[in-house]
């Protein structure tokens, strides 16, 4: 489910069952992309075009959005793209048009879609392939998963044992 940020000049909408948690927006500029306050987006504070920059570089389509100052719209490819990321999802790119698991239908301009069969969000990719070792070819992709999700390569940590 979409959830909306709204300025002046431009509306960001973010679905969290679709974010990979690869923290793009978090890099893109920490003014209007900020976790550790609520709301976490805040359009307004940085000019509408490099808002739009940086949802842009969502891989996930998680974040997307609408001019309000009738300014350039998202541009979508002539043709749609699909690149399978190493050990990791489908990574596409154009205009896609995404059934999801409810039946609802939603039009995107990315998304990561599941290759390893045990997302909890199908069809699209929750990096439950980390979890479960999912190993497949593809192209090299560098990932900064964001604090939300752990990294592949750092061990879970579990809570002392109360015995001692």
């Amino acid at each position: 489910m979409r959830k909306v940020y709204r300025s002046r000049d431009i509306e960001v909408s973010f679905d969290l069952d679709v974010c990979i948690h690869v923290g793009e927006c978090l890099r893109g500029d920490r003014s209007v992309f900020k976790l550790d306050r609520r709301p976490w987006v805040l359009p307004d504070q940085a000019p509408v075009d490099v808002v739009a920059r940086v949802v842009e570089l969502c891989p996930s389509g998680a974040l997307q959005y609408r001019r309000l100052d009738g300014g350039p719209e998202e541009r979508l490819g002539e043709s749609t793209t699909m690149t399978p990321i190493k050990n990791g999802p489908l990574l596409v790119r154009g205009k896609i048009e995404v059934t999801r698991e409810d039946g609802t239908v939603e039009t995107m301009p990315r998304a990561t879609l599941c290759r390893c069969g045990h997302s909890l969000h199908k069809p699209f990719c929750d990096n439950e392939h980390i979890n479960v070792g999912f190993r497949a070819p593809g192209v090299p992709y560098k990932i900064h998963l964001s604090p939300v999700r752990l990294a592949e390569d750092r061990p879970i940590e579990k809570a002392a044992d109360p015995r001692g």
